[in-house]
C-alpha cells in the first residue's frame, strides 16, 4: 500500500520533469534542424581544440576553437572564435572576430569587428570600418584603414591613418598618425605623438592630455564638459539607470527562474556543470559562435515570404533557451561554491543541497553583474558559457533523462 501511495505520487512529478526535457529537447533539435534547412549551402562551419583552416571559397563561414589559425578566402562574412585566434591572408566581406588574444596580417576585408584581450592589428587593408574593442589594442603602421574607426579598450595605441572619424575610449591613449575627420577621444591619459595630423576637429576629455612636437591640429581643439555627451554615451547612461531600478526585480526573477529550472531538468544541469569544468575554453568558444549565427539564421529566415513564420520561431527558441543557458552557468558556479566550501567532489543528493547551492550560484551572478565596471561582461560571459555548456551537452543530457 506505501509503494503504491509513493508510486503514485511521483509519478506527476516525473511526467512533469519529462515534458520540461521534450520541450527544451524538442526546441534545441528544431533549431539545429531549421539552421541546417536553411543556411546547408550558404554557411560552413568548425567546431574543435585546434583549427587550421586554410584557403577555402566558402560563402558564410562560421569557426570557433580554442586555437584558430585562420587563412580563408572569402566573398561574403567570416566569424571566428577562439582562445588565441590567428588571421593571416584572409579576404573577407565582413570579418568578426573575438578571442583572448587575436593577431591580424595581410588581410583584405571591407568591415572587421573585433573584440578581445589583446588585440593586434599589424597589416592588411579594411576598405570601409573598423570596430574594435580589448584590453590592449594596437593598430599597426602598415595597417590601412578605408572608413571611420571606434575603438574602446583598457590602453589603445594607433599608429594606421584613419581617413574618416576616429572615435577611441579607453584607460591610456597613443594616436601617432593621420585623422582625415574628427578625432573624438575619451580617457584618464590621452597622447598625441609627432606624427598625428588630425584633419578635423580634437574633441577630448581627459584631465592629462599629451601633444607631442610636430602633432598637427587642423581643426578646433576643444575640451568636452562632463555634461556633454555623445547620443551613444547618453544612451549608455540611461540603460544604466533603468538596470539599477529593476535590479531588485531581477534578483527575484533570476532566483525562481534557477529554481524551475534546476528542479525541471536536473540531469541537465549536471552535465553541464561537467562541461563547464572540464572544457571552458571550448565550452565559450561553441557559445560565442551559437549567439553569433542564431541572429542571421533568423535574418536570413526573414528575408524569404515562406520563411517569416519560421524565423518568428526560431527567435521564440532563441528567447527560451537564454534563460536555461544563463541557469546551466549559475548551476556550475553554485556548484563549484560548494565543492570549495565541502571539498566534495561528488554531486549532492538531496533536494536541498541540490537547488541551494545554485541559488548561491545565481546570487553570485547577480552580485558581480551589479557592479558597474564589469557587470555587463559577467551577464555575458554568464550567458556565453552556459550557451555552449547548453548547446554540446543538452540533447544527451535531456534524452538520457
Amino acid at each position: 500500500m506505501t509503494g503504491t501511495m509513493e508510486s503514485t505520487a511521483v509519478r506527476p512529478a516525473r511526467r512533469h520533469r519529462g515534458g520540461a526535457r521534450r520541450l527544451v529537447l524538442g526546441a534545441l533539435a528544431l533549431l539545429v534542424t531549421l539552421s541546417a534547412g536553411a543556411l546547408h549551402s550558404q554557411i560552413t562551419g568548425e567546431i574543435g581544440d585546434e583549427l587550421d583552416v586554410g584557403p577555402r571559397l566558402p560563402d558564410m563561414s562560421f569557426f570557433s576553437a580554442e586555437d584558430v589559425n585562420l587563412q580563408v578566402k572569402s566573398s561574403d562574412d567570416v566569424f571566428a572564435a577562439g582562445a588565441r585566434v590567428r588571421v593571416d591572408g584572409t579576404s573577407a566581406d565582413h570579418l568578426v572576430v573575438a578571442g583572448g588574444e587575436i593577431s591580424l596580417r595581410r588581410v583584405a576585408l571591407e568591415d572587421l569587428l573585433a573584440a578581445g584581450g589583446e588585440v593586434a592589428l599589424l597589416d592588411g587593408a579594411v576598405a570601409d570600418d573598423v570596430v574594435a574593442t580589448g584590453g590592449t589594442i594596437r593598430i599597426e603602421r602598415a595597417f590601412r584603414i578605408g572608413g571611420s574607426a571606434v575603438v574602446a579598450g583598457g590602453e589603445v595605441r594607433i599608429d594606421a591613418p584613419v581617413p574618416a572619424d576616429l572615435r577611441v575610449a579607453a584607460g591610456e591613449i597613443r594616436l601617432d598618425s593621420a585623422v582625415g575627420g574628427d578625432a573624438r577621444l575619451s580617457g584618464e591619459k590621452v597622447t598625441l605623438g609627432p606624427h598625428a595630423r588630425i584633419g578635423g576637429n580634437l574633441l577630448y576629455r581627459t584631465d592629462n592630455l599629451v601633444i607631442e612636437p610636430g602633432a598637427v591640429i587642423t581643426g578646433e581643439r576643444r575640451m568636452l564638459p562632463p555634461g556633454e555627451k555623445s547620443a551613444l554615451e547618453n544612451w549608455g547612461r540611461g540603460a544604466g539607470e533603468l538596470s539599477g531600478m529593476l535590479a531588485l526585480a531581477a534578483l527575484a526573477g533570476f532566483t525562481l527562474l534557477v529554481l524551475a529550472i534546476a528542479a525541471a531538468v536536473p540531469g541537465l544541469m549536471r552535465s553541464t556543470t561537467e562541461f563547464l569544468r572540464t572544457r571552458p575554453l571550448r565550452s565559450a568558444g561553441i557559445g560565442i559562435l551559437v549567439a553569433l549565427v542564431a541572429p542571421f539564421v533568423i535574418v536570413l529566415l526573414f528575408a524569404s515570404v515562406v520563411g517569416v513564420p519560421l524565423a518568428l520561431l526560431v527567435a521564440a527558441i532563441c528567447l527560451a533557451i537564454t534563460p536555461v543557458a544563463v541557469a546551466a552557468s549559475a548551476h556550475f558556479i553554485g556548484m563549484e561554491e560548494r565543492r570549495l566550501a565541502t571539498r566534495a567532489d561528488t554531486p549532492p543528493t538531496g533536494w536541498g543541497a541540490r537547488l541551494l547551492w545554485p541559488v548561491l550560484g545565481a546570487a553570485t551572478i547577480l552580485l558581480v553583474g551589479m557592479i558597474p565596471a564589469i557587470g555587463f561582461l559577467a551577464w555575458v560571459l554568464a550567458l556565453l558559457f552556459g550557451l555552449g555548456a547548453v548547446a554540446s551537452r543538452g540533447g544527451k543530457a535531456l534524452a538520457a533523462g
